[in-house]
This record gives structure tokens, sequence and C-alpha cells, in this order.
């Protein structure tokens, strides 16, 4: 009677054999080739995204196929030149009755306090117009030309009319307005705004719908 739990012989296998060695050795073997392609991709990963963080943009290549910028994340925060100073987007109007107002502040930088390191929703719309401002200069520096076709000026443009917009409330719509970028180094008061970009006059449309 056998025993359970003990091998039982098998006139012609080996003892010890009886088909379980092998199952357990093929079993390995898939183990081990998962575990090396595991290895090799994440070895790969790895490569790729430490050659994207460098300052040269021709290794920005590597991370073209990737639209999301999740596979391959991009670190160079301040890479190769830290910004070293804010854009500010200053505007007046021409009103209904066809006077021209002073300069005023379109998007004012936000002072900043304790309770933003944790919560400060606001600095995204900060940021999203710092690079909206930096890319139309760089255009503006390759190309020249017509910047009222360039995407980061119809952004800007709109921006600024969904303040005017906002700015007008009930009263009279302005016949239009006018922007102006100015680069500034913030808390360094030795250096004068560097004004670096004038829009032409833009008429206002109230009907439009500026988002």
């Amino acid at each position: 009677m056998p025993v359970r739990g003990f091998d039982v012989p098998v006139p012609g296998v080996p003892r010890g054999a009886g088909g379980v060695p092998g199952a357990i050795s093929h079993t390995a073997g898939g183990r081990d080739a998962v575990t090396a392609l595991t290895i090799g991709g994440l070895a790969a990963w790895f490569t790729l995204t430490v050659l994207s963080q460098h300052p040269k943009r021709e290794f920005d290549r590597l991370a073209e196929y990737d639209k999301t910028g999740i596979a391959v994340p991009n670190w160079r925060f301040f890479a190769p030149e830290p910004a070293q100073h804010d854009y500010h987007v200053l505007l007046r109007t021409e009103t209904a009755d066809g006077r021209q107002t002073d300069w005023e502040e379109a998007s004012a930088i936000t002072p900043r306090r304790p309770v933003q390191m944790v919560w400060f929703p606001g600095r995204r719309r900060e940021k999203a117009l710092f690079d909206i401002c930096h890319e139309l200069i760089a255009v503006m520096r390759k190309s020249g030309g017509d910047m009222t076709r360039a995407t980061a000026y119809r952004m800007l443009r709109n921006s600024v009319a969904r303040s005017v917009h906002e700015g007008t409330g009930d009263g009279a719509p302005p016949r239009g307005f006018q922007f102006v970028v100015a680069r500034h180094t913030g808390h360094d008061t030795e250096h004068e705004p560097d004004y670096v970009f004038v829009s032409p006059y833009i008429p206002y449309d109230p009907s439009r719908p500026y988002v």
C-alpha cells in the first residue's frame, strides 16, 4: 500500500523522475525568459529616459514617438537655461466713444503665500501664459514676418480678449484693443522692463466666444 507523500517506484522510470521535475524545469525556464525580457525592457526605458534629459535638443528625437510625454518624461525643468525673468501682458482699449485707455495689466502675477506650497491651482494659468509668451518670442526670432498667424499669438490674443470681456461687464463694449508683452526680472529692480512684442490694433467683437 503506497504511503501518501512518498515516491512510489515505477518500473523503467528512475526514482524521482515521475514527470514532475521536467514540468518544474519548463516553468522555471519560462520565468527566466520573462524576467530577462522585463529587465531588458526596463534597462532600455531607463537608458532612453536618461538620454532624453541631455541638454542638446538633438536627443529630443528619441522621445518623438511618445506623444503623451508619459513613457519618456522630460525632467529638464530648468535646463539648459534657467528662467531669469517673468512675462507681463499689458493691454489698452479704444472705448465705444473713441477714447484710448491707459495700459493696464492683463495678467498679473499672484503674490506668493505659504499656503500656495500646498494648494495653488492658479499657478497653472501663470505657467501657461509664460510658455505662450516664450513660444511667441521664439517664433518671432526664428521666422519673423506676420506673427498674427502664429498659434502662440492667437492663443495670447484670445486670452487678452477674454480679459477685455471680463473687464467690460454691463458697460458699452470697446471698439478694439491692443496688447504688449513685457519681460521683467521680477525682484531685481535694477533692470527696466523689456518690451519684446507689441500687437497690432485688434477690433473687438463682443459676440465672439473667447476661450
